[in-house]
């Protein structure tokens, strides 16, 4: 049986992190051969994101100063033991029932990368704006905007369409993190991944996932100026590494 290694980085995350957690340990991987470590990462939250996290004893706690999303991820990988990575933001935005979907998916691509999608999820059950292919319903328009230009982006300078490019959900080979730096520490490290994986040779496998999105009176981050830096991140790295 393989271990998959479940890294939440987790930034102010005290009302949602607990929920996420228990749903999470819900989730039966044993039956697809996966057994599960979970690690978050506390970025240097100011409030009792640590104190809810230390009640799961089944769960590895970091905490570090706050560094951004790509340094507490990176932290938990240089921790965990896992022979693949999972990314998981700590919100309730995305599904911890869709790890079965994305793993399924692995064991027929072992040692290749997993991207879950939720455009591709928008398409198949015609849930999303009509004339606005891949947008969820309460998605707003500038970040569907922007995951329309990354994917276009990222065909240009890679010849490779990722129909979601900004998913927080992705699956990585670890061996991957052993031949590779990651050298950013914020959300564009996401891309910087993106970009080495591609060249690498490693195959990048998508799978349609469910998500509802938040607002940033709910808690959400991520804003125009990383649009912008995910734009320059993959074209700084297409170039070196």
């Amino acid at each position: 049986m393989k271990t998959i290694s479940i890294i939440i980085p987790a930034y102010n995350e005290e009302r949602y992190i607990g929920d996420l957690l228990k749903r999470i340990l819900a989730v039966d991987t044993d039956t697809l051969q996966f057994k599960k470590e979970i690690i978050v990462v506390d970025d240097g939250s100011k409030d009792n994101t640590s104190s809810v996290v230390s009640d799961f004893k089944e769960v590895t706690l970091i905490q570090q100063k706050n560094t951004g999303k790509g340094g507490a991820v990176q932290n938990g990988i240089r921790s965990s033991t896992g022979d693949y990575i999972l990314v998981q933001d700590a919100d309730l935005e995305y599904f911890p029932e869709d790890y079965p979907a994305m793993l399924e998916e692995l064991n027929k691509n072992p040692d290749q990368a997993i991207y879950g999608s939720r455009t591709l999820w928008q398409y198949q059950k015609k849930d999303g704006m009509k004339f606005f292919p891949g947008r969820h319903k309460k998605q707003e328009f500038a970040p569907w905007l922007a995951g329309i230009i990354l994917t276009l982006w990222t065909f240009i300078l890679y010849q490779k369409w990722i129909t979601d490019t900004l998913t927080a959900y992705k699956i990585y080979p670890s061996h991957f993190f052993k031949k590779n730096i990651i050298k950013t520490n914020g959300f564009e490290t996401d891309h910087e991944i993106t970009s080495k994986l591609i060249k690498s040779n490693i195959k990048i496998f998508e799978v349609p996932i469910r998500y509802i999105p938040r607002t940033k009176a709910e808690g959400k981050k991520i804003g125009p100026k990383d649009g912008f830096n995910a734009v320059w991140t993959l074209l700084r790295f297409r170039f070196s590494n």
